[in-house]
């Protein structure tokens, strides 16, 4: 009950032992069985406090034990001189500890008093407990309950106010039984007074109008002690219409400016009356739209929704390409009654301005016969028509011309009319050649001319061809072998015969050695025809020859690696996706002609006539049957080439060692590497097409690299020492015998040697362990531990993938003492790994 509050209970019992009598069923025998006394049945009482006022009211519990056993289900009756009990029948019903509760509040009268209780079993409480009332209670005589309702001025019940017939909330409150002050509060409505006390009735009443706002909303009543109730209701009206303001004609909204110029406006304004046809003062949102002003993308602006004020409303209305009769709906719901009126704007057409291009999609289209769902051979072109004052123009008519119908290139229709929103199409379809277009597109009949011009509109093939093919790495020689997780960015970049991007392309990617981190193994091309995946070092890493070990005892650091197949640490990489082959285009047709089949496969044929024929008159001419970068036209099957002789191994005789485990990509799965099939393999075989031409128009387009993975431990061996002392030298100390060449002067040896200050040269060359090079971005340093370094000290290595190693020199300046030493040199990889070398002396003389 929310008037009442717990408190915790003061430990103050007083407690009675019944006497006789039966206990209504609790007379069991200890046992059971014996026939003995029953345990007697005790009543304890406890108040929560001795002290009791009307604002803090106290619980009494009354404990009904017999023996050790809990009373259960026995009900309890408490009485007192003093205060009330709540409920008012002072009684309470055990629960299964055997405990009554009850509620006493601070009644009317002050003074002390005492509490007992009884059982049905004639058990009661004795010893009294007592307490001290304030006499100040607020009238509570049970549990308090609040309802509301709503009546109008003649008492009678209703859920609905309006102006004209305001309504009394009327709060009946239950459980008192003396005056209450009750609170009230509306979500809709006028409240003029918002408290009032109940009568004998316990009834409370205020007025309630129907303000500013129509709707629905609630009245809720709320006593001073928290409890409350509601009652919904709504504020409407009972009789409105809508219609213009001056004259009011009902359902007809008033037009400033029945016709108005291209963006010019108007004025929309309606009037509500109520059933005496005065103004309805109370707010209501008015909602203005048109035909215009509703489409996707509105040609007319309508100000809504617009807030009555002393019962009109007004909207202005702006003309934004909007052309002829615009109809206009005015609507409104006043507290539940629909209302709505209606009219009709002209807007004039205005003169045209310009002409826009908007878009072409896609802006590549496949050549006449290539085309797939993912590359059309059709693109939408669309243009906007302006007029003076930069808004769309409507049913206004639009002709389209290529500026080159070559190969049969058209575009349907020639001419159109524009939509509401300005615009206008046409759809431009390839032909059989490849070419860039652009359409230009007229306003009909514009004096001057009002036009524009497209965007380029590229015809290709869009299928990625074998000399567009490039792949690339940003680290040739990462810091891989001794290390793994190395990560290289590997990218494959597409286009097609006519060197157009395509559309995305999935490229595939398969590798000698480490691993490629990506779906699949594969990426899809952007717009530029690229697309990049890591490549990672891990196992497999390619074996091969190892300087020093027991194949290679002699063998050490070489600008051109001499140690023969297996080269140790170079994992070739191999990206492949479907497309076509090139061919020898040699009279700019865009097609593979007869003519062109010799150039096409190599060998000695005429030149080209421009109709793609054979010219029997000319001058033979030899072709490679390579393209520009010197790689075939006619391809055979792709594989890894793991030991890049170009040879696969596995099929074919000549190659060189380390190719045994190639594999073919095996495009048209017969089980076999397939070589040259002498033909074009391709789209754009000429129409009609001749044998040069074969019928599978796919096949694996593809390019490889080498990684080379490099190992963290420098190899070195001396390349040269330029001496810096006399050729010569008189070895007897006599003038009249010839000098005899120098022993020091030899560029063969390990030292260097020095006349006083002058400068002498040392090379070595550095590799890794398989004579590969060292990892991209190594430091290799010179230190002379007498003399001194001329020039640059330290180099950094190139990123680079050459099969061997790398030669590099410093210059070694004298001193005025004599001295020895020796030249130090260091190798630092990107991972922190140093190599010391030495080995070059020093002689100072």
């Amino acid at each position: 009950m929310a008037l009442l509050q717990r408190f915790s209970l003061i430990l103050l019992f007083a407690t009675l032992v019944g006497c006789g009598g039966s206990s209504g069923g609790f007379e069991e025998t200890t046992d059971g069985s014996d026939g003995s006394t029953p345990d007697a049945i005790t009543i304890s009482l406890a108040i929560s406090d001795t002290t009791v006022t009307g604002a803090a009211p106290v619980t009494v519990t009354a404990t009904v034990m017999q023996g050790t056993t809990a009373v259960v289900a026995r009900a309890v009756t408490f009485s007192s001189g003093l205060g009330a009990f709540s409920p008012t029948s002072g009684t309470a019903l055990t629960n299964d500890s055997g405990v009554a509760e009850i509620t006493l509040t601070a009644g009317s009268v002050r003074g002390a008093a005492e509490i007992s209780a009884t059982i049905s079993s004639g058990e009661s409480s004795t010893i009294p407990l007592g307490f001290t009332t304030q006499g100040d209670d607020i009238g509570v005589v049970d549990d308090i309950n609040v309802s509301v309702t709503l009546v109008d001025s003649d008492g009678n019940p209703t859920d609905t106010i309006t102006s004209s017939k305001p309504g009394k909330a009327i709060a009946t409150v239950n459980g008192i039984n003396a005056p209450l002050i009750v609170t009230f509060s509306s979500t809709v409505g006028d409240l003029p007074i918002t408290t009032a006390i109940t009568d004998d009735n316990n009834q409370a009443y205020i007025d309630i109008f129907s303000g500013n706002t129509l709707g629905a909303g609630s009245i809720t009543a709320t006593l001073p002690t928290g409890e409350s109730g509601q009652v919904l209701l709504v504020v409407g009206a009972t009789s409105l219409k809508m219609g213009g303001v001056s004259p009011f004609i009902e359902k007809q909204a008033e037009v400033s400016l029945a016709q108005i110029s291209a963006g010019g406006t108007s004025v929309i304004s309606v009037s509500i009356l109520d059933d005496e046809n005065n103004l309805f003062t109370e707010s209501v949102d008015i909602n203005f739209t048109s035909g215009c002003s509703s489409l996707e993308t509105p040609t007319a602006t309508l100000s809504t929704p617009i807030t009555t004020s002393n019962g009109i409303a007004t909207s202005t209305y702006l003309a934004k390409g909007c052309v002829g009769n615009d109809p206009i709906s005015v609507t409104a719901n006043a507290g539940g009654i629909n209302l709505s009126a209606t009219a009709t704007l002209n807007v004039l057409p205005a003169d045209v301005g310009s002409i826009e291009f908007v878009s072409a999609t896609p802006e590549l289209i496949a050549i006449q016969g290539t085309g797939s769902a993912d590359k059309p051979e059709s693109s939408t072109l669309l243009f906007r028509v302006l007029d003076t004052n930069g808004n769309p123009v409507n049913n206004q008519d639009v002709d389209f011309i290529l500026n080159t119908d070559v190969g049969g290139i058209n575009l349907i229709p020639e001419s159109a009319t524009t939509n509401s929103q300005g615009i206008v199409q046409t759809v431009v379809n390839s032909g059989t050649v490849s070419r860039t277009v652009r359409v230009t597109a007229s306003i009909s009949d514009s004096a001057p001319v009002i036009s524009t011009q497209s965007s380029e509109l590229i015809i290709s093939t869009g299928i990625p061809d074998q000399d567009s093919f490039s792949i690339s790495a940003d680290i040739l020689n990462p810091e891989a072998w001794d290390l793994d997780g190395t990560e290289v960015v590997v990218t494959a970049r597409l286009a097609d015969a006519f060197n157009n991007p395509p559309p995305p392309t999935v490229v595939f990617f398969t590798t000698e050695g480490g691993s490629i981190d990506s779906a699949n193994s594969s990426c899809t091309t952007n717009t530029d025809g690229a697309c990049s995946v890591i490549w990672r070092s891990q196992f497999p890493k390619p074996d091969g020859h190892v300087i020093g070990d027991v194949n290679n005892v002699n063998h050490v650091p070489e600008l051109v690696n001499s140690m023969g197949q297996k080269f140790g640490g170079r994992a070739t990489i191999l990206a492949t996706t479907i497309g076509e082959e090139s061919f020898p285009d040699l009279n700019g047709n865009g097609r593979f002609d007869v003519c062109e089949v010799v150039a096409f496969t190599g060998g000695t044929g005429k030149p080209c006539n421009p109709d793609g024929s054979i010219n029997t008159s000319g001058a033979d001419i030899t072709y490679t049957g390579n393209d520009v970068s010197g790689r075939a036209f006619d391809l055979a099957e792709t594989f890894v080439d793991y030991n890049e002789d170009g040879i696969f191994n596995p099929g074919v005789t000549g190659g060189e060692l380390g190719g045994e485990l190639e594999t073919p990509s095996d495009f048209n799965r017969n089980g076999v590497h397939d070589g040259k099939d002498g033909k074009y393999n391709g789209a754009l075989c000429a129409i009609p097409a001749h044998d040069g031409c074969s019928t599978q128009q796919s096949l694996d387009v593809r390019g490889s690299l080498v990684l080379v993975m490099s190992g963290s431990d420098a190899f070195g061996v001396i390349n040269s020492t330029n001496d810096a002392v006399s050729g010569t030298i008189d070895d007897d100390n006599d003038p009249n015998t010839p000098e005899i060449v120098n022993p020091n002067d030899d560029p063969s040896d390990d030292t260097v040697y020095i006349a006083g200050e002058n400068t002498g040269f040392a090379s070595v060359i550095i590799s890794d362990l398989h004579n590969q090079p060292m990892p991209a971005g190594s430091i290799v340093s010179f230190e002379a531990s007498v003399g001194s370094i001329v020039g640059p000290s330290s180099f950094t290595w190139n990123n680079h993938n050459k099969n061997g190693g790398s030669g590099f020199g410093v210059a070694i300046k004298g001193a005025q003492e004599p001295a020895s030493g020796v030249l130090l040199i260091s190798v630092e990889t990107p991972n922190g790994a140093e190599t010391i070398l030495s080995g070059v002396n020093i002689v100072i003389q």
